[in-house]
């Protein structure tokens, strides 16, 4: 029984090893940059070692896509739990968004995304479960922080849309930096979501539609 906890417990750390060793990785050298030998390197472990737990490299991307979604998360709450009771709703959920998308390893998750797009394997598993963990995280974060709307399918669409701008804009602060087109395109978010704030509390929650029904 020992024996097979000591196992246990060695198995765990050389995966959690070569998880971070991946996303330092990713972050440094892109996911074409990013080889086998670089991550064993980083994790001090054999490719062998590597190989008894993922058939491929790309096998290993599932655990990294994941522990990079539960870190920016878990930041996202620590913010949540600093941010002045008395702020604007939309002025706290934009700034909560900014926070996920300005996460240093938010870009893993980008390197992946656009890595996935030509490389099958890596698609497949993009495509399947993992592709709706990030949603799942982030429709959970915000039923909890803001549980009057959690009920309202147009609360989560907006939110998905305008999730979606924030991708788009961490995408282009990889290349070079946009402070005064954030700042203008953060404060139309806000508007936006003012809007629609103000329309389901007057109109109420649509229940009509579950939120994972949702096409996102």
């Amino acid at each position: 029984m020992q024996t097979r906890r000591t196992q246990q417990s060695r198995r765990e750390s050389t995966i959690g090893k070569l998880v971070e060793a991946a996303i330092e990785c990713l972050m440094e050298c892109g996911y074409h940059g990013t080889s086998v030998q670089l991550i064993c390197n980083r994790a001090g472990v054999s490719q062998g070692a590597l190989f008894r737990h993922f058939a491929t490299k790309n096998e290993l991307m599932l655990p990294v896509g994941r522990k990079v979604v539960d870190d920016i998360f878990d930041a996202a709450l620590t913010l949540a739990s600093q941010q002045p009771p008395g702020m604007a709703e939309e002025e706290r959920i934009v700034g909560l968004m900014r926070a996920l998308v300005m996460s240093p390893r938010h870009i893993v998750l980008l390197e992946l995304l656009m890595a996935a797009r030509t490389t099958p394997d890596l698609r497949d598993i993009f495509l399947g479960s993992a592709s709706t963990y990030f949603r799942d995280r982030f429709v959970a974060l915000m039923a909890s922080l803001f549980p009057r709307y959690a009920i309202s399918t147009g609360f989560f669409a907006t939110l998905l849309t305008m999730m979606t701008t924030m991708h788009g804009m961490a995408l282009y602060r990889t290349l070079a930096e946009h402070p005064e087109g954030d700042r203008m395109r953060e404060q139309w978010l806000q508007a936006a979501l003012r809007t629609e704030l103000e329309r389901i509390r007057e109109e109420g929650a649509d229940t009509r539609n579950p939120v994972y029904q949702l096409p996102f």
